[in-house]
Parts: structure tokens; C-alpha cells; sequence
């Protein structure tokens, strides 16, 4: 079996296990919309954090702010409530000077470069935006224990809320559901770009 062929079977699969992480994904976030007495929003300012409406839901250490998209920040589902819990746990755990808060901050940063020079590179036709793009995905492994103790505490900031175990079990295997994308999208993308390396 040559290269391409590997990378093309490598490619295929990882984009089944995608698919199977999108689909589980959606069914926990169906179970996770039972309502709390507060909104995601509440639980992050009460906590002395500053909170803005964005496109997409994170904490921006450049900022010292959460962003959360506005049914998020207003929903009181399960679901919003508990992201806002793990955006609001970056956060708390940045200002404590945890040390993979402090290095998941520092990835992100050269994950962001990386992925403006790649897809400059990509627009230039350049076949050294592979190679830059393949850095920045495999660079966002790195965030993977952070964000595992993200939302361990996330768990703990709802149990401090008298947030219910049922509920807070909802949260957690919908928190572990978003965790896998962390290993599972760099893998795909990166097995997309090893084929498309050996293609080209």
C-alpha cells in the first residue's frame, strides 16, 4: 500500500470518528437543555469576571475577558451555563497562575499565528502553508490537559451555584463530549493535510 493511499484511508476514517463526535455531540446537548434559576452570564460576572457577547464562546487571555455568544450568555439551560462555567474556569485558573493555564494561553497565541501565516501562505499557493497549517493544529494538543482542568472546575463553580448532581452529571459528560474535539479536530486536519501533502 503506497503513501497517498495510507493518508487517504487515514483521512476517511478520521472524518467517520468526526462525524460520530458531531452526532453525539448534538444528542448530549439536547439532554443538557433542562433550565437553571440563572444564566451563563450571571454565573461569570458573579465571579468578577468581564463578559462580552462574541461569535463564539472562550476566554481571550490577551483581553482578561470571556466572550460568550448571546444565547449562552443569556440561556439558562444545562448546556449554556455549564460552558459559561468552563470559559469563566479559563479564567480563574489563568489568574491563579496555574501552569498549564499559562501555557494553554501561550499555544493559543502561536496557534493563531501560525494559522494567519498558513492560510496566508494557502491564498499564495504556497506549498509551505501544509507544513504551517499542520504546526498550528498539531500546536492546539497541546491545550488538551487545560482544558480537562477546566472543565473539572467548571464542575465545581455549578456545584458551588447548588446546581443538582443530576444536572451536574448532564454537564459533565457534555463538557468530556466538547473535550474530545480538542484531539479529535487536530487529528482529522491533520491527516487531511498529510494526504494532501503526499497528493500534491
Amino acid at each position: 500500500m503506497d503513501t497517498q493511499m495510507l493518508f487517504y484511508l487515514w483521512a476517511v476514517l478520521a472524518l467517520g470518528l468526526l462525524a460520530h463526535h458531531t452526532h453525539r455531540r448534538k444528542a448530549l446537548e439536547r439532554e443538557a437543555g433542562v433550565e437553571l434559576p440563572f444564566s451563563g452570564g450571571y454565573l461569570v460576572r458573579k465571579r468578577g469576571i468581564p463578559v462580552r457577547a462574541g461569535r463564539s464562546d472562550g476566554f481571550s487571555p490577551l483581553y482578561g475577558t470571556v466572550f460568550l455568544r448571546r444565547g449562552v450568555m443569556e440561556g439558562r439551560a444545562v448546556r449554556d451555563v455549564a460552558l459559561a462555567a468552563h470559559e469563566a474556569a479559563h479564567a480563574l485558573r489563568l489568574a491563579r497562575g496555574e501552569r498549564t493555564a499559562w501555557l494553554a494561553s501561550r499555544v493559543m497565541v502561536v496557534r493563531w499565528m501560525l494559522f494567519g501565516s498558513g492560510l496566508t501562505l494557502a491564498f499564495l499557493l504556497n506549498p509551505a502553508a501544509i507544513g504551517v497549517l499542520a504546526l498550528a493544529y498539531g500546536a492546539g494538543l497541546l491545550v488538551i490537559p487545560e482544558e480537562r482542568e477546566a472543565s473539572r472546575e467548571a464542575l465545581l463553580i455549578l456545584r458551588e451555584e447548588g446546581v443538582g448532581e443530576a444536572e451536574i452529571d448532564v454537564a459533565r459528560r457534555m463538557l468530556e463530549g466538547y473535550g474530545d474535539s480538542y484531539w479529535l479536530v487536530p487529528i482529522v486536519a491533520l491527516a487531511l493535510l498529510g494526504w494532501q501533502a503526499v497528493a500534491a
